[in-house]
């Protein structure tokens, strides 16, 4: 292994007299804005890590073909803007990195890089991915596109899910995560304030502010099955005005981020998502839930923080495995008496519901609640049933202050947080 700093580079061209026995070589975090064509990268035939993240590279030498042994290569981090077709010459390659860069596209010969496990493009500017590119890397089981131009999902894209049904690989894909949409139909920026994502990198040394600003998933009778191996799906911060009707076929699903959009309604067909245990919706323009999520049995964690919520369907207290519960920000009136069948319920965030007066006594039922948020909620009092559940419950009536159970001014005397 040979790890070249800034102040060494000057010795780079020493490295090829090793090049019949150079295997891993690190150039990153230097100010390198081209390697060397004579002596080339080419010549290094023998290399399984070649890193050189961290940069200012424009552009990467066809040589880099020749290193058909390359496992890994890293190149996130630079000013690509464009790579060599010889980069589908790297049968072995498993890992690359090319996120935040300047590519605006990719080239067709990646597809023949069939060993690839994952396919990271965040923070570049490429809105489209070449035809059947993700058919082709069977073996990809993440995928990220965030912070680009994309306005549909890549057509051909769920094909590649055929195989890993086969192999019952995790499958997990990211589609947007930025901190701010800028539509491409209008001159308005809107900076969201909450985001909520799973897989997320913001590090962004390029400053790239690119998103994307997907309108729908098509999910049809023709591809359904391309998609049943789906683990993660995350779409947050993106322009999704509807789920389809069809999402039922996502029935391997457990993780569901659709937050930041503008979705009005959730499809009935989301009861068939019998393994889900993450459901978020925060920050949409949903008026209500539909009856149906009681049959997500499985669920652990449900966020629907900042919508226009004036209720709660009966059947959430069928989510008996529920321990993570967000419904603050909303419109809500009033919370069912079944949320008492949550009894492994731990956090419950109610915060700025400016029309909740009266909170049930069935709350009491939920032994496992260790944090309840109620800041900005006119109640009047607290159901003592409630503030007597046990020791170790914490109630936050504003963002300075967190109230223990034995607190006594909470017992017997009225009040409004």
């Amino acid at each position: 292994m040979l790890k070249l700093k800034s102040e060494l580079l000057s010795v780079f061209p020493l490295l090829f007299c090793f090049k019949q026995k150079l295997q891993v070589l690190s150039l990153r975090e230097n100010k390198i804005h081209t390697l060397p064509a004579d002596p080339g990268i080419g010549q290094l035939t023998n290399l399984i890590t070649l890193d050189v993240s961290h940069n200012h590279l424009e552009q990467l030498s066809e040589k880099i073909g020749h290193c058909q042994k390359l496992c890994t290569l890293s190149l996130q981090h630079n000013e690509l803007r464009s790579l060599p077709n010889t980069i589908g010459d790297l049968k072995m390659l498993e890992n690359i990195g090319l996120k935040y860069n300047h590519l605006e596209s990719l080239p067709d010969s990646l597809a023949l890089c069939t060993n690839l496990l994952e396919l990271n493009i965040e923070g570049n500017n490429i809105w489209q991915l070449p035809e059947g590119l993700l058919t082709h890397l069977k073996k990809v089981s993440c995928v990220t596109l965030s912070r680009n131009y994309f306005n549909i999902f890549p057509s051909g894209g769920p094909q590649q899910f055929t195989s890993i049904q086969i192999e019952n690989i995790l499958v997990v894909i990211t589609i947007s995560i930025p901190t701010t949409t800028t539509t491409t139909t209008t001159t308005t920026t809107t900076t969201t304030t909450t985001t909520t994502t799973t897989t997320t990198t913001t590090n962004n040394n390029n400053n790239n502010n690119n998103n994307n600003n997907i309108e729908y998933i098509d999910i049809n009778n023709d591809n359904y099955y391309y998609w049943t191996s789906l683990v993660e799906l995350n779409v947050g911060t993106n322009q999704l005005t509807k789920l389809p009707d069809d999402i039922e076929y996502l029935i391997n699903l457990e993780v569901l981020i659709l937050s930041n959009n503008q979705l009005k309604q959730i499809p009935v067909t989301i009861r068939e998502l019998q393994k889900l245990q993450v459901l978020d919706l925060e920050e949409n323009h949903l008026e209500s839930l539909p009856p149906d999520i009681g049959y997500l049995g499985e669920l652990q964690r449900l966020v629907v923080q900042s919508n226009r919520l004036t209720s709660l369907p009966r059947e959430i207290g069928r989510l008996y495995n529920l321990i993570y519960l967000a419904v603050g920000e909303n419109e809500l009136q009033s919370i069912p008496n079944e949320i008492g069948d949550l009894h492994k319920l731990e956090t419950l965030y109610l915060n700025n519901n400016l029309n909740l007066h009266d909170l049930p006594t069935e709350l009491a039922m939920c032994c496992s609640l260790q944090m309840m948020s109620i800041e900005n909620c006119p109640l009047t009092q607290i159901p003592v049933e409630v503030v007597t559940g046990g020791p170790s419950l914490v109630i936050q009536v504003s963002k300075k202050i967190k109230l223990k159970i034995n607190v006594s001014c909470l017992l017997y005397n009225k009040i409004c947080l």
